[in-house]
């Protein structure tokens, strides 16, 4: 399988604390670490961890912290070739808070992944020949986007849009999308700007909100969405079908790549031809290891690990 990514690769700069600090107060940290990120990144160096012959194409500043990030992605066995070394702009960087239930908050500079353009993308147009998946997101231009999904459908792949995080997009993008992956908020967000009103709750008690959002997206055009709800787990439809998922019960650690690796593992099973309940099952456990590890690209698990997990593991109900 030939899967391409067109997205964000950025320094992660992270540090844990005990409670994520209030407005104006200041909390004393511990295990400060740098490391590779970025969507982009994440979901691409899990493609490649599950055996995927994975490409990136994506925007690099020409700065320490950028020739630290293209050597530390590249040993994950990424192929950069369609890349590109922005000569004016720093790379992006993404500081990142964790607390101690693994729950975290970022503030993102994105820097020259802001620059990738469609003319870059264009010059890859011979790698979607015979590509079968392209996974793209937010954290890069929409023009960017655009001419991957032209190139994509052109050739026959299978488009997986990760709408995160939320920006002003054109809605004409949504036919061409075979799976869309928000979650909640995400979702709310797109519904908010396209319908002009709060669609989805914060609370999201009544599931039905994100089940009637979701088909509002299946009537613009997508024809797959699985919203994540975190630990709850996720629910999917389609333009017939609505399902529920529950999650696996581990220990929270770290949850920054957590919804990257859904997204990458979830599509690797879909493109393969596996069923939806199997493909979310794998991308589940995927995610359940990952947030076990600190850190973001390292604590992406590897196939064998997902395969060893599913052994003795048991997904739960949705709650």
């Amino acid at each position: 399988m030939r899967g391409i990514i067109v997205g964000s690769a950025n320094t992660d700069l992270i540090i844990h604390v005990d409670k994520l600090p209030a407005l104006g107060n200041t909390e004393v940290g511990h295990g400060f670490t740098r490391g590779p990120g970025g969507k982009g990144a994440n979901q691409a160096v899990c493609l490649a961890k599950l055996g995927v012959n994975t490409h990136f194409i994506g925007r690099f500043g020409k700065d320490e912290f950028s020739s630290l990030l293209i050597e530390d992605i590249k040993s994950f066995g990424l192929n950069l070739k369609y890349s590109v070394i922005d000569e004016r702009h720093q790379g992006g960087v993404v500081f990142i808070v964790v607390d101690k239930t693994g729950n975290n908050t970022m503030i993102a500079d994105f820097g020259s992944n802001l620059y990738l353009s469609s003319d870059d993308v264009g010059n890859a147009a011979k790698l979607f020949e015979g590509a079968d998946l392209l996974l793209i997101q937010f954290e890069v231009s929409e023009d960017a986007n655009k001419k991957a999904i032209s190139l994509a459908k052109k050739n026959g792949c299978k488009i997986i849009l990760n709408p995160a995080p939320f920006k002003i997009f054109d809605p004409d993008i949504l036919p061409n999308i075979n799976v869309l992956t928000p979650n909640m908020f995400e979702l709310s967000q797109i519904l908010n700007y396209l319908k002009g009103q709060k669609v989805v709750p914060e609370d999201a008690e009544d599931i039905k909100f994100i089940e009637d959002g979701a088909r509002f997206l299946i009537d613009k055009g997508v024809k797959n969405v699985v919203v994540t709800l975190g630990s709850r787990g996720c629910i999917y439809v389609n333009g017939k079908d609505s399902m529920k998922f529950g999650t696996f019960k581990v220990d929270p650690v770290d949850s920054t790549a957590a919804g990257d690796t859904f997204t990458s593992a979830f599509a690797f099973k879909y493109v393969q031809g596996n069923s939806i309940e199997d493909a979310i099952k794998f991308a589940s456990a995927a995610s359940a290891i990952t947030i076990t590890r600190k850190g973001a690209i390292r604590s992406i698990p590897t196939i064998d690990e997902v395969e060893d997990f599913l052994r003795y593991n048991r997904i739960r109900p949705f709650e």
